[in-house]
């Protein structure tokens, strides 16, 4: 039972895999990005994906 949540404009799931196991899935720009944190908490895992978003739009930002 996947939770939509928005942070900084972009949305991403939070869905419970396993017990201790959470799958993230990122939608920027017609993207989809996933990644799996291991927590049982699902307040930490929705933490982490807004880590995970400040990085990748700040990467965005960032001149190559």
């Amino acid at each position: 039972m996947p939770k939509t949540f928005t942070h900084r404009g972009v949305s991403f799931d939070v869905i419970r895999r396993y017990e201790d196991q959470f799958e993230i899935v990122i939608h920027l720009d017609d993207s989809k990005t996933r990644s799996t944190v291991r927590t049982r908490l699902p307040e930490l895992a929705k933490r982490r994906a807004e880590m995970l978003i400040n990085r990748k739009l700040k990467d965005k930002i960032r001149p190559v």
